[in-house]
């Protein structure tokens, strides 16, 4: 015989589903087995329900929810909920109270405890897809040749240049710095200014410093604004990994490739300056590019031209240009003698695609230095036309303006206002990976560049009004209304929203019509969108799915209440009867889901990624294989339910997004954060919604010191060196940080929600120059006098679209302490000074004491 005692916090009976019998001692419900079940156990109670494993239940350490007020136990343990509360917290804590109780967390402190991922880095124009990447030798990933050389690879954006003299595979161009590799990696690297497309290294090799620039600029022009004219997005779009084409899409890309002819090439430049600081001449070292295809061990075939300076395949397929101190490089490997305090000169160009002997002639008399300077003062007059954000961590400022750098580097398209490809890393446009870098553009103010991105998801719309463009993926209508729906808050463009309605009120119908669908016999039970969400083919009702389809409709319905009310009533009602569905199947999900110990000793309920599946993937015991992508909780952590609370289907404090967050923390994540692609879990806005700050910033600087380079700032998608400048990551970091510095909540703008104490320590000062919300454009400033103890904020708001109060977070470097402030009302709890807003200029002033 078999017993467990359900005891509750308020004595009414618990339910017990399969139990040979049931019954009721006062406040404990005893359930008989005559032996151990080997199924699951589903307890109901009037606070909610739950299931738990029973060869987990044990007097030792009895299941104890304390949202639900319920306790379980064997058949010889009779002791009271109260008392079983008491013996299990035994001083443990979960992973949530444990970073609530540690210091706040540090970029120092996550890099230290951090892998370091190095990785190569892109260079090219924007716009057009005529890109590079590069790296140095054995920084960041590869195996073989590709760990040994410094080197060069032409990419169709993501997709390796395939030359016709090499089948082998796209060619790589490599070469040497210096004398080779030691025991030491003496190389350091870093943008030009700390932010721009221009990379930097200093390569140490004894006496001898190489200083090398690299940049990307075109083959005769000099590079500006107005002589970048982009590539077609659909051309770019085709060389994406994944993408996904009608046949009437693949015709026109073919007859797009057919004919892209440029006149001049895109061309990668290396100079390299070597500085002598011994006391004795040295020689100095570098050997040149050579051709390599990436699937090949030998140089492809080739011949060098002392005269020139130039490697060709033939005549008139010459790859590289390279001049030493002006003039033409007298051999392939160099060794020359440098004096103490001068410095040698090595230039390399490598253009896109070999060119004839006469154009490579007219790029080697090209001005470099003119070269270089008009490329830094493109890139600078791109951040020019953008917001600023300045914070007291020179690092996150650099990486804010050198991320929406990388963002607009891969956006392809046709200048000055053509439609946008914004590509994320390798891969073609998604619904939801592009989400967070059109955002980001419309938080910079690039409102445009937005525009143009989400016309992308219209150009490519199916008759039907599905969008799909990436690997199967039966996301992207959803997801790409929401940020649809961004743009409009951002910008609350009218004439924009009448050109694109059309498309919209497609999207939103397809939508519609696949919930009906589903809602016919043979459907899913609660109507829900069943598809493939991400890489794996589980075409399951994905809480994630669904949680987009509900924010996508309902900001279509707030974008068509400006120009159709009626049609956006239906569909606002639409949107509010697939949040009651999706809340119903949760619910079920959650009672048939088992539960799970914490580290304080009290258990917490869990669910399922997707709908009609018992508990997370990661505990089940059927026997099916769901490891995937480095992690046995990627499907549980990524497309589960966590994200109905940014999909507003859970609200931020409601109890079931408490239970889901605790239990994540302790039992998926590390540092709070996912361990496989872990951007693609958004919880961290919902911990800066309730107010949380460390949860916030602890998986903030956890993540960013582990997946971006710390030296270029460019984002991998996983841990394990997979998919380099992964835009869409960098767009979440992005996104993160702007929540951390600015957030909507209904009618108030909180501003600083989410900043590390540190950053208001005396002397110390924040800016917002420009940046958009939901009430349009929005400048800032928190100054601390040198003391420390005073802090004067300006405010300058939107005077069409100011919101209705500001709710300021200045935190103490020291903790939390009273404060005298100058206008509204300062509450010590949440450090907030919040301020009735009557005008666009607010000025405040708060005075620790």
């Amino acid at each position: 015989m078999f017993q467990l005692v359900i005891s509750t916090e308020n004595g009414t009976p618990a339910d017990v589903a399969g139990a040979d019998s049931i019954d009721h001692d006062g406040p404990r419900t005893i359930a008989t087995w005559a032996s151990r079940p080997t199924s699951l156990v589903a307890v109901g109670t009037d606070r909610g329900g739950f299931s738990l494993w029973p060869d987990e239940v044990s007097s030792a350490h009895p299941v104890v929810l304390t949202h639900l007020g319920v306790s379980v136990s064997t058949g010889d343990d009779r002791r009271p909920y109260a008392e079983l509360v008491d013996a299990v917290r035994r001083g443990g804590r979960t992973a949530l109270q444990q970073i609530a109780e540690a210091p706040e967390d540090s970029f120092a402190d996550a890099a230290a405890r951090s892998r370091d991922l190095a990785g190569p880095i892109w260079l090219g124009l924007g716009r057009d897809f005529r890109t590079f990447a590069a790296s140095y030798r054995s920084v960041g990933s590869g195996r073989g040749s590709e760990r040994l050389w410094d080197w060069i690879a032409p990419q169709w954006h993501g997709q390796g240049v395939v030359l016709p003299e090499d089948d082998r595979g796209p060619t790589r161009y490599q070469y040497m710095v210096g004398r080779g590799l030691s025991s030491q990696q003496q190389i350091v690297r870093r943008l030009r200014n700390g932010v721009l497309p221009v990379l930097e290294a200093d390569i140490t090799d004894g006496p001898l410093t190489y200083h090398t620039t690299s940049w990307v600029g075109l083959e005769r022009s000099t590079l500006t604004a107005a002589n970048n004219h982009g590539t077609d997005f659909l051309l770019a779009d085709g060389r994406s990994a994944g993408h996904m084409f009608t046949p009437e899409q693949q015709a026109r890309f073919d007859a797009l490739e057919a004919g892209h002819a440029p006149e001049e090439e895109t061309v990668f430049h290396t100079r390299i300056e070597v500085a002598n600081h011994g006391t004795a001449p040295r020689h100095a070292f570098v050997a040149l590019p050579l051709p390599y295809a990436t699937e090949g061990h030998l140089p492809t075939d080739h011949s060098f031209d002392p005269v020139t300076g130039t490697s060709a395949y033939s005549a008139d397929r010459v790859f590289g240009i390279f001049r030493v101190n002006g003039e033409p490089a007298p051999q392939q490997e160099l060794s020359i003698v440098v004096p103490p305090g001068a410095t040698l000169r090595v230039d390399i160009a490598v253009p896109h695609r070999p060119v004839s002997s006469e154009r490579a002639a007219a790029l080697a008399a090209q001005d470099l230095d003119a070269a270089l300077a008009a490329v830094v003062t493109y890139w600078e007059e791109r951040l020019t036309q953008a917001a600023t954000i300045e914070v007291p961590e020179p690092r996150i400022t650099e990486m804010v303006a050198a991320g929406l750098l990388h963002l607009d580097l891969v956006a392809y398209g046709t200048e000055p206002d053509g439609t946008l490809a914004p590509t994320i890393g390798v891969y073609a446009p998604i619904g939801s990976e592009s989400g967070p870098i059109i955002q980001f553009f419309d938080s910079m103010g690039w409102s445009d560049v937005a525009a143009r991105s989400l016309q992308y998801f219209l150009d490519k719309q199916h008759d039907d009004g599905f969008m799909q463009n990436f690997g199967g993926y039966m996301l992207e209508t959803e997801a790409a209304l929401w940020s649809f729906g961004e743009h409009w808050r951002y910008t609350r463009d009218r004439s924009w929203l009448a050109g694109v309605a059309p498309g919209i009120t497609a999207a939103v119908e397809y939508i519609l019509r696949n919930r009906e669908q589903q809602r016919r016999p043979g459907g899913q039970r609660h109507g829900l969108i069943v598809g493939k969400t991400a890489d794996p083919e589980d075409p399951f009702a994905a809480y994630m799915l669904n949680g987009f389809a509900h924010v996508g409709i309902s900001r279509a319905a707030e974008m068509m209440a400006e120009l159709d009310p009626e049609l956006a009533a239906r569909w606002q009602s639409e949107a509010t009867r697939l949040r009651d569905d999706i809340r119903a199947s949760l619910t079920e999900a959650v009672a048939a889901s088992p539960v799970v110990p914490l580290g304080d000793g009290t258990w917490s309920r869990t669910a399922p990624p997707w709908a009609d599946h018992p508990g997370p993937l990661a505990l089940s015991r059927s026997g099916e294989r769901w490891f995937t992508h480095g992690y046995n909780a990627a499907r549980d952590t990524l497309l589960g339910p966590l994200w109905l609370a940014t999909q507003e289907v859970l609200e931020p404090d409601e109890q079931l997004t408490t239970e889901l967050l605790e239990y994540h923390s302790d039992v998926f994540f590390h540092d709070n954060a996912a361990f496989s692609q872990p951007y693609y879990s958004t919880h961290q806005l919902t911990h800066l919604r309730r107010g949380e700050v460390k949860e916030f910033l602890t998986p903030y600087y956890a993540v960013l010191s582990a997946l971006a380079d710390r030296e270029t700032y460019s984002f991998w998608e996983h841990y394990f060196h997979a998919s380099p400048h992964k835009t869409h990551e960098e767009g979440w970091f992005l996104m993160q940080t702007r929540w951390m510095l600015y957030l909507e909540q209904g009618a108030t703008l909180r501003l600083f929600p989410g900043i590390p104490r540190a950053w208001l320590a005396a002397g110390q000062r924040i800016v917002l120059d420009g940046v958009r919300s939901y009430f349009g454009a929005l400048g800032a400033t928190a100054e601390v006098s040198e003391d420390g103890q005073l802090v004067e904020v300006a405010v300058d708001l939107d005077p069409e679209r100011r919101p209705e109060r500001l709710a300021v977070r200045l935190p103490h470097p020291d903790g939390p302490r009273s404060a005298a402030v100058s206008s509204g009302t300062w509450d010590m709890a949440t450090e907030t000074v919040s301020v009735e807003v009557t005008e666009p200029t607010v000025r405040l002033q708060v005075r620790w004491n």
